[in-house]
């Protein structure tokens, strides 16, 4: 019965994939329903109630309609689905990618492949220029990273090195570098920026975050204000947000974007 209900997983996620609003596969829909008939033959009770889905899945259904139909049976299994096993690359607009601005992100010590790899997607979708991978970081030779970047490390300019060769590298390059920490000193992430100068974002180890002497090394630091028990973001989660708020003051002076590095 297992194996039964690892093809119905696999024949869900396949018909999802191909499927072009709503158009499905009819031997591949027909195979899914009747496996999923069969398992009203089962012993277990919740595999007799999932059987009643086979009434469920017409031709003629949408794609969201389907999608809710297979959550029931992803829960049984206790399937992880990632953004990437339902990604529509038609929609990504491979025209952009040489629309960057001057934001890049040092990532030093990051133990998460995932972190790093919504890092990579989400530097992407700020049209930032570089990330770069200090410490243990791991990089997109690792599979989890390309899954979680969907893609992005392709387009991405990145480079491994030293925290303090990156810090030199990009000092050099007048670039205003800002660690997120959470300190006591820091500015708040929302505080306007004095000028609109090539910035880089200092990102550290999910759990211990940056040092002392690697904030020394920053221009300034900032943190993002939380109202919870807990007092920090998810590393990724707070890359994205002080991305966005940079991003948006930058905007607010538009400068000519600049091509790939």
């Amino acid at each position: 019965m297992k194996s039964q209900l690892e093809e119905i997983h696999r024949l869900f996620i396949g018909l999802a994939l191909d499927s072009k609003d709503g158009d499905f596969d009819p031997p591949m829909l027909e195979q899914l329903v009747l496996l999923i008939a069969e398992l009203e033959n089962a012993d277990e009770p919740i595999l007799k109630k999932l059987s009643k889905y086979k009434d469920h899945l017409p031709p003629t259904m949408t794609l969201r309609h389907f999608s809710g139909i297979g959550v029931p049976f992803e829960r049984y299994l206790k399937k992880s689905i990632q953004d990437d096993d339902f990604v529509v690359t038609d929609k990504d607009r491979d025209h952009l990618v040489t629309a960057r601005v001057p934001l890049q992100f040092i990532v030093d010590n990051m133990r998460s492949a995932f972190n790093v790899g919504s890092l990579f997607r989400t530097a992407d979708t700020l049209g930032a220029q570089k990330i770069w991978l200090t410490g243990y970081s791991p990089t997109p030779h690792q599979l989890q990273v390309e899954r979680s970047a969907l893609g992005a490390t392709l387009i991405l300019d990145w480079e491994t090195c030293s925290f303090t060769n990156a810090i030199e590298k990009l000092r050099a390059e007048a670039y205003h570098i800002i660690a997120l920490e959470t300190a006591a000193n820091a500015l708040d992430i929302a505080f306007p920026y004095t000028e609109n100068k090539p910035t880089a974002f200092v990102i550290g180890n999910e759990r211990f975050g940056l040092d002392a002497d690697q904030l020394k090394m920053c221009h300034e630091v900032r943190k993002i204000p939380t109202f919870g028990i807990k007092n920090s973001l998810n590393a990724a989660t707070a890359a994205a947000i002080a991305g966005y708020e940079w991003r948006k003051q930058w905007n607010e002076f538009p400068q000519q974007a600049i091509g790939r590095a």
